[in-house]
């Protein structure tokens, strides 16, 4: 199978509103017809690598938990899962072929496909789903005197590691809080760690960008007191600096014991392929992501999973053939 080419792409409105067999009459469906087996479900032998993210993330948790599931559901496929820092480095990874599907942050993938930011030249990744929405975690221990990011000025601050969409969003809300990281201690640890030196006292505070509920924070709430603080009001100042990929969004107190709910920033999440991934392989995919959520949620209980109506919304990533032939197929 080959994707669409060039001149047939036509908007993603347009297209899941045009009818089917007008599409194969303009030939706009050419690279997704006759590519989808009519057995959808089986394979010949198929390796299947995932990128995930940080151990007690979501990424990793949901991306675990999705793998299992695609190795149950489609014959012939065996997948495997990759632990790493996340967006920027699944990006790359799926970009050159080390990994065949990977999730990023909604605003790393932009960058992404403009070769913006962390990425010098565009790379050639497009998606399958807009999958739940993450938010910023900026953890504090709840006796701290720590309010507000410039706060952090002379203390030991976790960004992330440098592979990882947190420390994109880190960097971008402390350059915008007026903070310069040549007057904090930057710390790289990864999220675990992270969590254990602010127990210790080794860490003053640290970001993270994750869905809901961050198994890692919530560990460490039951641990120590934690607060999250508010940055509500870096949202204006993100979106009009670094685009349209942040919104406001809150997090309840109930999620890790804190003393009330918490306005943060919050950030779209996208599942990603190589523009090359076969039709056929990236029908099935998505079809299980929706099809089979009962299972994943056995494995991975609470993680908020992808819905048909926010699903499609990956822009400025393309659909990949195979997903939008799902979607259509549910008229999505």
């Amino acid at each position: 199978c080959h994707p669409v080419p060039m001149a047939l792409r036509i908007s993603r409105r347009a297209l899941l509103a045009t009818p089917l067999a007008t599409l194969f009459t303009t030939g706009v469906t050419t690279g997704l017809a006759g590519c989808v087996n009519d057995d959808w479900a089986a394979f010949p032998a198929t390796d299947l690598s995932v990128a995930t993210g940080n151990p007690g993330g979501v990424f990793a948790r949901y991306g675990e938990a999705l793998s299992t599931v695609l190795e149950r559901r489609l014959d012939g496929v065996t997948s495997r899962t990759r632990l790493t820092d996340a967006s920027v480095e699944n990006l790359r990874m799926v970009h050159d072929g080390t990994c065949d599907l990977g999730f990023s942050l909604g605003d790393t993938a932009s960058d992404a496909v403009r070769g913006t930011g962390d990425f010098p030249v565009p790379l050639d990744v497009v998606a399958l789903a807009r999958t739940y929405d993450s938010f910023v975690h900026l953890v504090v221990r709840a006796d701290s005197s720590i309010t507000e990011p410039r706060d952090l000025r002379g203390r030991r601050v976790g960004l992330g590691a440098g592979g990882s969409g947190t420390r994109v969003v880190a960097e971008r809300v402390l350059e915008l809080g007026g903070v310069d990281q040549r007057d904090i201690e930057v710390r790289t640890d990864p999220l675990e760690d992270s969590a254990d030196a602010l127990v210790t006292g080794d860490l003053d505070a640290f970001f993270f960008v994750s869905g809901l509920p961050n198994q890692a924070v919530a560990e460490l709430s039951r641990r120590i007191p934690v607060r999250l603080l508010t940055l509500r009001d870096m949202v204006p100042l993100l979106v009009e600096e670094f685009g349209p990929e942040y919104v406001d969004g809150p997090i309840p107190a109930s999620t890790y014991r804190l003393p009330s709910a918490v306005d943060t920033v919050s950030v779209k999440n996208y599942v990603v392929v190589a523009r090359s991934m076969p039709a056929d392989l990236g029908y099935a995919v998505t079809r299980v992501m929706f099809e089979a959520q009962a299972a994943v949620d056995r494995l991975a209980p609470g993680v908020r999973q992808p819905t048909l109506g926010a699903a499609v919304f990956t822009s400025p990533l393309d659909l990949h053939p195979g997903a939008l032939r799902y979607y259509r197929e549910q008229r999505a």
